[in-house]
């Protein structure tokens, strides 16, 4: 059985990798915000991607993505805008991710007497 050090190592480290699985989605969307007819995609949610992952392993699964801003006249449903936000939203998490999973390591090295 894992330490609870462990796990929540495991799960930071997922996190991160669930992440930069979703700015490259967000990144190909971008590059396609003008080919005509292309679907916008995401990841599937963290929660969905931790129980994928424990039954099964492997990355996060790509999907469609809802047109929530609506679609193009030549049905194209990526809104830059919107993309903007996710990638800053993605960006910020990861951030505080990588420094949380940081931090623990200090922890870890202090409770054993290391600098």
């Amino acid at each position: 059985m894992d330490s609870p050090a462990q796990t929540w190592f495991q799960v930071a480290s997922r996190r991160m990798e669930w992440l930069s699985s979703r700015q490259t989605v967000i990144a190909e969307n971008i590059a396609n915000a003008n080919t005509p007819g292309y679907v916008g995609r995401d990841v599937q949610s963290f929660e969905d991607f931790l129980k994928a992952e424990m039954v099964a392993g492997g990355g996060a699964e790509v999907q469609e993505a809802p047109a929530s801003w609506g679609a193009s006249k030549d049905g194209n449903t990526v809104v830059l805008e919107e993309q903007g936000i996710l990638a800053a939203q993605s960006a910020g998490e990861f951030r505080l991710a990588s420094k949380l999973y940081a931090k623990g390591h200090q922890l870890i090295a202090l409770a054993a007497g290391r600098r």
